[in-house]
């Protein structure tokens, strides 16, 4: 499994109504094969930020099949409505075992 980490800046003035899209995106995510989570986290120092952290089985179920979806154009959609700028990371999901 992995971890999308995808930090969203929302435009000005744009939160409640984002926050108000965020149900039907995250319906549409989960209906996507591969996608395992979602979770959305508002920043605490920046306040236009959100983490939209997305759980898949692997990384191509979000580089490949994500995007051939409907759900998928459906989900790029309502985020371009209300996102001003993406930064994306993808992250193993096991954390990084420490030495002994």
């Amino acid at each position: 499994m992995i971890y999308e980490h995808a930090q969203l800046t929302i435009r000005p003035n744009g939160h409640e109504d984002f926050r108000d899209t965020y149900p039907a995106i995250r319906e549409n995510l989960l209906e996507v094969p591969g996608c395992q989570s979602v979770d959305l986290h508002h920043s605490v120092d920046q306040p236009e930020v959100y983490l939209l952290r997305v759980g898949w089985t692997a990384l191509t179920d979000h580089t490949e099949v994500f995007p051939a979806t409907d759900q998928g154009r459906n989900v790029l959609s309502l985020l371009e409505a209300h996102v001003e700028s993406v930064d994306m990371l993808h992250f193993e999901a096991e954390p990084v075992a420490l030495a002994q």
